[in-house]
Parts: C-alpha cells; sequence; structure tokens
C-alpha cells in the first residue's frame, strides 16, 4: 500500500449542478467586473495583472464552489470543470466587450492615452451570446480596425490576435490548475468529507529532507527526534508542516521547507522547497506535532 494519498477518482453528482449554478451566476458577474476594469483602464501592463486576477476568480469560484462542495476527487473531472469554466467565463467577456464596442461613446485623452465612455444594454448582450456566429463576425471585425493603441499607433490584426491568444491561455490555465490542485487535497472516503487541513506553527529548518523522507516512507520517527518550533521563523530558514487528519481515516502531512535569503533591497525573502506531499503519518506522531 502507498504511503502517499491517491485520489479515489469519485466525485458527487451534485458537483454538476454547482458548475452549472457557478456558470449562470458567478461566472458572469466575474466577467462584467473584468471586462468593464480593462475597457477604462488603458494602461496595457496593470491590464495583464487585471487578467491574471480574473484567471485568479474564475480558478477559484471552480475550485471552491464546483470541486470542493461537489466533493470532486477525480483530477480529469475537475480539469474539465476548470477548461469549461475558463471557456464560459471568456465568452461572456467577449460577448461583454463587444456589446461595449457597439454602444461606444465620448472619448477622453491623448494620441497617447485615453478612454472612450460607454455602457452594456444586458439584453444585448444575452443577443450577443445566444449568437455565437454573429459574435465572432464583430470580433472579426473589430480585429481588422483595432479599438485601442499603444503609443499613438492602434494594435490590430495579427498583434491583436497574439495579445488575445495570451489572454486566453492566461485565463485558461489559471482556470484549470485551481481545480485540479483543489481534487488532488486528501479526502477520507470513511467521513464522506474533506480531511482537516491544519498549517502548523513554524518549525526548524530541515537540513536532510531525503532522509525526512526516507524515515517517513519507514514510519520512523527518528527525523522528528530534534524537531523544535522556530520563534524566528519571519527572519530565518525554516520549515512549514500542514497537517490533513480526519476521525476515521488516515492522517497525511505535507512539509515545506523555506530557506531565507537576503535581496537587493536587502530584505528578507524565502525560498520554497515542498520536499514531499500528503505522505501518510501515524496518529501518534500526528498527536506529537499538532501539541
Amino acid at each position: 500500500m502507498s504511503n502517499y494519498y491517491q485520489p479515489s477518482g469519485r466525485f458527487s453528482p451534485s458537483s454538476f449542478l454547482y458548475f452549472i449554478l457557478t456558470s449562470v451566476i458567478i461566472i458572469p458577474i466575474l466577467a462584467l467586473i473584468y471586462t468593464y476594469l480593462i475597457w477604462y483602464i488603458p494602461f496595457f501592463y496593470i491590464n495583464i495583472f487585471i487578467t491574471v486576477g480574473f484567471g485568479l476568480g474564475v480558478g477559484l469560484a471552480i475550485s471552491h464552489l464546483v470541486v470542493k462542495l461537489g466533493k470532486v476527487r477525480n483530477s480529469t473531472i475537475a480539469l474539465v470543470f476548470g477548461f469549461l469554466g475558463g471557456l464560459i467565463a471568456l465568452y461572456f467577456s467577449w460577448a461583454i466587450w463587444v456589446d461595449l464596442v457597439i454602444n461606444a461613446g465620448e472619448s477622453y485623452g491623448n494620441s497617447r492615452i485615453g478612454i472612450t465612455t460607454s455602457s452594456i444594454e444586458f439584453l444585448q448582450v444575452f443577443g450577443l451570446a445566444l449568437q455565437p456566429s454573429v459574435l465572432l463576425e464583430f470580433i472579426s471585425e473589430i480585429n481588422k480596425t483595432g479599438t485601442w493603441g499603444i503609443r499613438g499607433g492602434a494594435v490590430s490584426g495579427t498583434i491583436l490576435m497574439i495579445i488575445w491568444v495570451i489572454e486566453f491561455l492566461i485565463i485558461l490555465v489559471i482556470s484549470i490548475f485551481l481545480p485540479l490542485f483543489r481534487a488532488k487535497i486528501p479526502f477520507c472516503e470513511t467521513d464522506n468529507k474533506w480531511f482537516n487541513e491544519e498549517t502548523l506553527p513554524a518549525f526548524n529548518f530541515i537540513k536532510n529532507p531525503k532522509e525526512m523522507v526516507a524515515n517517513l516512507e519507514n514510519s520512523n520517527q527518528n527525523s522528528f527526534i530534534n524537531l523544535q518550533y522556530s520563534t524566528t521563523s519571519e527572519n530565518e530558514s525554516h520549515s512549514i508542516f500542514t497537517l490533513y487528519s480526519s476521525e476515521k481515516g488516515k492522517n497525511y502531512i505535507t512539509i515545506d521547507n523555506k530557506k531565507a535569503k537576503t535581496n537587493d533591497k536587502n530584505e528578507i525573502e524565502f525560498d520554497s522547497n515542498e520536499f514531499v506531499e500528503y505522505i501518510s503519518i501515524s496518529s501518534e506522531l500526528r498527536n506529537k506535532l499538532s501539541k
């Protein structure tokens, strides 16, 4: 039997209902906020962070409202939920953005930077969303001329298409990754619920991770004899233990070594090395660590 947690591959049928509700309520709201932000904030580099934030919002919504509530322990299903959620988010965003272009009003600013006022008509947005061919036709026409520029020049054609592809990949990758990560977190099949997750107070830095992993795999507690809580974790190297426990099932632990270093601004930063993930431990060791 493996010492490491392996998802059962099961899921609750209710996860599909949660996905539908998230797709028709939460994701459109996120798409509306995202689209208005990138429309009214005329700074390309800021918009990159907004796009990442949109991907995180969609990914977290699918992760918590679908995978977690729907008790999805199947990586393939979690991946599909994330993928479809990302596509739906992008599709709604496109419908809203095209409607903003259609209803564009006065422009303010100069040749280098400016904004164009606009507002959506909800019935028109739904009309566009229900007619993919019409929406794609508008997008194709917009691509030929562009709606914004960099340093006074309009961005259109191939360059604009590349930017759209980058936006697509950012949102889709994040939307997939977060639900996939959530589905791999330990779930107790006996209790039919997720393991209780607890981040323990910082311990001293693990100098020999390979030895500790080997001892854990052989149910040997020698590596924990000299383990002590770190009182200077904010400034010095330390380790973070995340404990996953259940009333009836096994107990698992993940260990992350945090190595301190000084950056160019003379500030303390930490390099992370999660050298073991979801490895089983005895109830005795769990009680010892969580004291």
